[in-house]
């Protein structure tokens, strides 16, 4: 666990450092537009981040953290729509977890290998229905496949196609 932990850190602090290095190369050159717009994308990136530390869902934190160093043919984006006074409902993170990673499987056993993948996660705070919902994105070279085939293996995860993009989507009801 204690070498997961660092491994997590020094992956945290190299995609940091990063990010500021780019900052710096853009304003060394002259090129303040161009170093604006990158710190904007860090700051929106660590703004999705403290939200995502406010659901008080360490597994799927973790789940999302690590998530590109498993899945090397996908990168990764999440979002989450709540509000303040939502981040008071638990979110079953690991509920969640199971149900991404039993897409995640499903994923590469029928995209294609050589292929890179975008992938998004929108968790959304559901008030009126009182209910987490979860849409699972991914985009790149889907095979020309039926909805049915991808239904097959994922029960009750509603799943959309759009050329090339899949869209799975699935609900949790607060406690």
């Amino acid at each position: 666990m204690t070498e997961e932990v660092l491994h997590i850190i020094q992956h945290y602090r190299h995609d940091l450092m990063n990010r500021l290095q780019l900052v710096s190369g853009y304003l060394s050159m002259g090129k303040v537009e161009k170093a604006e717009d990158k710190l904007n994308e860090a700051i929106a990136y660590y703004e999705e981040e403290r939200k995502l530390m406010q659901l008080k869902a360490p597994s799927l934190m973790l789940w999302i953290l690590e998530f590109e160093q498993y899945y090397r043919s996908y990168s990764m984006s999440y979002f989450i729509e709540a509000t303040s006074t939502t981040y008071n409902h638990p979110i079953d993170d690991q509920w969640i977890v199971s149900k991404c990673n039993q897409i995640m499987h499903v994923l590469q056993n029928h995209l294609y290998s050589d292929s890179m993948y975008e992938v998004e996660i929108r968790i959304i705070d559901n008030i009126k229905k009182d209910q987490w919902n979860i849409i699972f994105g991914v985009q790149g070279n889907i095979p020309n496949m039926s909805v049915d085939v991808w239904q097959s293996n994922l029960g009750n995860i509603q799943i959309e196609r759009f050329n090339d993009r899949l869209q799975f989507v699935f609900s949790q009801t607060r406690e």
